[in-house]
């Protein structure tokens, strides 16, 4: 195998050592920089087999170095890598021309064979997909781990035609994932046809449509006949027949296997099969949620989710995922008459949840949270800016006052659960401005 020059653009120090140490034991030979401006003048004076460039650099986005790259021409292969998997990242990732695109943390298996794919393979880069630029479409909200498939398949359904298979429990975005599929794909100015797989009588109802996107509610309830017809039918040339999206609550391969799905109509489906999670499982996107449905509603200023009432509905587990708590805070804000939501504007059965001590967290939930605050924190100005120590004594302090609040205010039952010293204690609560020295 010939060594082949591969440009590594990453600002961590420890990360971009591993990556170089992997190239180097792939046979390749690394070039390593640590900013936008140094990865693009490495990319204009030399010849590259491949990129791989990390989003978050010091100086500026790598999307924009992705971007400027594309404008000098060349077709090399970019493996975009990212800490905060959003899904305007990865849509603009594949639009800008990526060829691949993994999260952080990095599983460098993964990256070994993504990397070796691209140099030996070729793998194509992703068509650009056009809309009206003054065009605002909706989005898919949360940044939480069970999303980043999500949003990865979403981002190549939006730089292909192929059809493809959103599956999810009843409310958890499958009907917004479409929308979001269609206005960013290159049939975003065609037509968007939505139709009810249950009400669809003939095939007529599909084969009439000859551009845009059609979108299949429910396929599973599609008729035998009709299934059939549907897969001779997506059998046919793409340019003559609309984009397929199909949606489902069930999962498609039970489906074939207890008859309610044809095997062939599965295959075609699924070429791209985008999993939407249950809301229970990223209950740390609750917040960002909730302030989006707030806002939604126009008021100024928007009406304010108090601490308990953002606890309860993160330990709520939300059979009806993302749609029902939207009409849990429609319901909670209008009889909140536009001041801040309590605990007793909320329905009784979401309220009931608060301060259970049996929630299960969502894997993840924490980093997401978390990873929320600390970029706020470090996103201000350079004077306002907290140091290391100054972030962790606030976490500290968060913690200590849920406690000291769960064992009634007393240190020393605190101290005997936390199995950790009272007078260890004692420093850490004042420190936090818990306790007075006397006490």
């Amino acid at each position: 195998m010939t060594a082949r020059p591969i440009l590594l653009i990453e600002d961590e120090h420890a990360l971009g050592t591993a990556l170089s140490f992997l190239v180097r034991r792939m046979g390749h030979l690394p070039t390593l920089v640590a900013s936008g401006a140094a990865g693009l003048a490495a990319f204009m004076s030399g010849d590259f087999a491949a990129v791989v460039l990390d989003i978050g650099l010091p100086d500026m986005s790598g999307l924009i170095v992705l971007e400027k790259m594309r404008q000098r021409g060349g077709a090399v292969p970019v493996l975009v890598i990212t800490a905060h998997a959003t899904l305007d990242h990865a849509i603009h990732a594949q639009k800008s021309g990526a060829t691949a695109y993994l999260t952080k943390p990095l599983e460098l298996r993964q990256f070994e064979q993504t990397l070796g794919a691209m140099l030996t393979t070729g793998l194509p880069l992703a068509a650009v997909a056009t809309c009206a630029p003054e065009a605002r479409v909706a989005t898919l909200i949360g940044s939480a781990p069970c999303l980043r498939d999500a949003f990865i398949g979403i981002a190549r359904a939006c730089a292909g035609d192929v059809p493809a298979l959103i599956t999810g429990p009843s409310g958890s975005g499958k009907s917004l994932t479409t929308t979001v599929i269609h206005a960013h794909s290159p049939r975003a100015s065609q037509a968007l046809v939505v139709l009810a797989c249950s009400s669809l009588e003939c095939a007529a109802d599909f084969e009439q449509y000859r551009s845009g996107t059609i979108v299949l509610e429910e396929v599973t309830g599609l008729a035998t006949d009709l299934q059939m017809r549907m897969a001779v039918w997506l059998a046919s040339a793409p340019g003559e027949r609309p984009r397929v999206l199909a949606t489902t609550t069930n999962d498609p391969r039970e489906a074939v296997r207890d008859g309610g799905l044809r095997e062939d109509l599965y295959y075609a489906l699924t070429t791209l099969t985008i999993p939407l999670p249950p809301l229970r499982e990223r209950s740390g996107d609750i917040p960002a949620l909730g302030a989006f449905f707030v806002g939604m509603r126009g008021e100024a200023p928007a009406p304010q989710l108090t601490p308990p009432v953002l606890a309860a509905l993160q330990a709520y587990p939300w059979p009806g995922n993302v749609r029902e708590l939207r009409h849990v805070l429609d319901y909670a804000v209008t009889l909140s008459g536009g001041g801040p939501v309590f605990l007793n504007h909320l329905p009784a059965h979401v309220a009931a949840t608060a301060g259970h001590g049996d929630a299960v967290p969502a894997p993840g939930e924490l980093e997401a949270a978390l990873g929320r605050w600390l970029d706020a924190e470090l996103g201000q100005p350079e004077g306002g800016r907290p140091d290391y120590d100054t972030m962790l004594e606030r976490v500290e302090g968060v913690m200590l006052r849920y406690l000291l609040e769960k064992h009634e205010n007393k240190p020393t039952h605190l101290a005997a659960a936390l199995r950790m010293h009272r007078a260890t204690l004692r420093q850490k609560l004042r420190r936090a401005g818990l306790q007075r020295g006397e006490e």
